[in-house]
């Protein structure tokens, strides 16, 4: 009986280990597709749009890449909500202002009034 129940606890943490992993790898589109949509993808750079409405954030948490963001609607910062870590209040943006973000896992909020749209371009190394 023990044996069995720590059998079955072994194998519960294996598979739990494999899904954790494979929710860590998600990237932007299939982590929030309701906010992330591809653009474009081939072997040299893959292109997303982000749109979040007043007070919306991402869905869940995903892993994202070194990328430029280009600022196509809406004015004011973004937060990026770092698991495990306080949250980051971005740069104050204005349409067509581009920026760099470094790579990391992260869940983005709009805690503006209003809707903010990006064009996230992330260079294949």
């Amino acid at each position: 009986m023990i044996r069995n129940s720590i059998r079955l606890a072994v194998l519960t943490a294996v598979a739990l280990s494999f899904t954790e992993q494979a929710a860590l790898a998600q990237t932007d589109v299939q982590a929030d597709p309701a906010h992330h949509k591809l653009l474009f993808e081939n072997e040299h750079v893959r292109v997303v749009r982000a749109t979040f409405g007043a007070g919306e954030k991402s869905t869940a948490p995903f892993d994202a890449k070194e990328v430029v963001v280009v600022r196509v609607k809406g004015s004011g910062p973004i937060t990026i909500n770092i698991p495990y870590g306080a949250p980051i209040t971005g740069d104050s943006m204005e349409p067509g202002e581009v920026s760099w973000a470094p790579a990391g896992r992260i869940q983005p909020e709009n805690k503006t009034d209003q809707r903010l749209e990006f064009i996230v371009i992330e260079p294949k190394h």
